[in-house]
């Protein structure tokens, strides 16, 4: 997790410490990239998606089938990540 923007170094010794440092020096996207937040970030996303809309259990009780159920939630979740996010718009705002 990213530091905050107004975070102080802890006690010597701290791994915090180190990513402050970091972020200090290359800045705060350099450090994302480096240490693959970015990628993480992403995937957490995905998985909330991914419970939000389908629920976070599975309702067949067969190992198999549970597969063949986690199968068919990705591939919907890949069909509407195809067709595009919807447009979201303010309430009382005007289109141009």
């Amino acid at each position: 997790m990213p530091p905050r923007e107004n975070a102080v170094p802890w006690e010597k010794g701290q791994p915090r410490n180190a990513v402050l440092e970091k972020v200090a020096q290359r800045g705060m996207a350099a450090w994302k990239k480096e240490s693959g937040y970015h990628r993480r970030s992403i995937a957490e996303n995905t998985l909330y998606r991914l419970k939000q809309l389908f629920g976070d259990s599975l309702a067949s009780r067969l190992f198999e089938t549970q597969v063949t159920e986690v199968h068919t939630r990705i591939a919907a979740i890949n069909i509407m990540t195809y067709l595009g996010m919807p447009v979201s718009v303010r309430v009382g705002t005007i289109l141009s």
